[in-house]
């Protein structure tokens, strides 16, 4: 049998060949196991040496790079790395972590960092990701999130975030959301809110094969607490953005960003399958209506005005699960 062809870094590719190392998985067991002799913990992943046998292959940061010069015996240099791009340690010209308050100032360095990316991967704990999102439901979350905002303000903060959506779907670039189960039954807005949001999910999965949507089920086996969106602006250079409740912060460091690849992958093993995903979205969007058509004929409720907050409708009985009036309902 002829043998593999060579990466476009063959100088690592024939480095690892040599110790013995045949495959991209038992390269990354190596590494990890020499670093631990060498009384350092450090993770990597098939996607990580991947990327160092590119043709591209980003610089590694100072741990890393002992670490495979220990293994290999050899300078970085003769592995197919390139000294001279010493900044690749900072990708994008930045620090390695940058913390942002400013509401629209969030918004619009998040959309400068979309805007060239390459690949999106995200994962959301308690609500639909903000490019998945109805303008009805994004309004809902907004202020929720801050009740002080203006109706002017949280309608310019929707109007970019729809922004957002839109480049998703024109831009045909993969796309993978992981949502937690329980971001599905988050009563936000309104009961009809939620299913319209539901009904619209179901609809950008059918319509946009290059999004891709796992749900990640209650009592998964492994879960992550915050949410985290992974970019790629730069290729193969990564950031993670996480949203904190005092603002967003930016990580671009490569070790902290392979950890957050690391907790995705993880994810997506422990996620319902996209088949399995889609039918529980499906079945629960059923459920939802048919709990809004029991409690309209429970509960009466007179039109909103265009003054009414979504912060008021969040209080209302008009939500059957918060009324008592109908069970909190799970897809089957």
């Amino acid at each position: 049998m002829p043998a593999r062809p060579l990466g476009a870094n063959s100088k690592l590719v024939n480095a690892r060949r040599t110790l013995g190392l045949h495959s991209q998985a038992g390269f990354a067991d190596a590494f990890e196991e020499h670093a631990r002799a060498m009384g350092m913990r450090l993770a990597v992943s098939v996607r990580q040496v991947r990327r160092w046998e590119s043709a591209d292959p980003p610089f590694p940061t100072p741990d890393y790079q002992r670490v495979l010069e220990d293994l290999f015996g050899r300078p970085l240099s003769a592995l197919g790395f390139s000294a001279t791009d010493a900044a690749c340690e900072e990708p994008m010209g930045r620090a390695w972590r940058t913390f942002i308050t400013d509401g629209p100032e969030r918004l619009h360095r998040l959309m400068r960092l979309e805007a060239g990316t390459a690949t999106v991967r995200c994962y959301q704990t308690m609500f639909i990701p903000g490019q998945l999102q109805t303008a009805d439901y994004a309004l809902a979350i907004i202020l929720m999130h801050d009740p002080a905002l203006s109706m002017a303000e949280a309608r310019e903060r929707q109007q970019l975030r729809m922004e957002r959506a839109q480049r998703l779907f024109r831009g045909g670039r993969p796309a993978w959301f992981i949502i937690a189960e329980s971001a599905l039954y988050q009563p936000v807005g309104s009961p009809e809110i939620l299913a319209g949001q539901l009904d619209h999910l179901m609809q950008v999965v059918s319509e946009h094969p290059h999004v891709r949507v796992q749900v990640l089920p209650s009592g998964a086996q492994f879960t992550a607490s915050t949410p985290c969106l992974i970019l790629e602006p730069q290729r193969g250079r990564y950031a993670a953005w996480l949203e904190q409740f005092a603002g967003s912060l930016l990580i671009d460091r490569p070790d902290d960003v392979e950890h957050f690849g690391a907790t995705f992958d993880r994810l997506h093993t422990s996620a319902l399958s996209q088949m399995a995903s889609h039918s529980a979205i499906a079945g629960w969007q059923q459920e939802l209506c048919g709990s809004i058509e029991f409690s309209a004929n429970l509960v009466g409720s007179s039109p909103a005005t265009p003054e009414m907050t979504i912060a008021s409708k969040l209080r209302s009985s008009a939500l059957p699960w918060a009324s008592g009036t109908a069970k909190y309902p799970y897809p089957q």
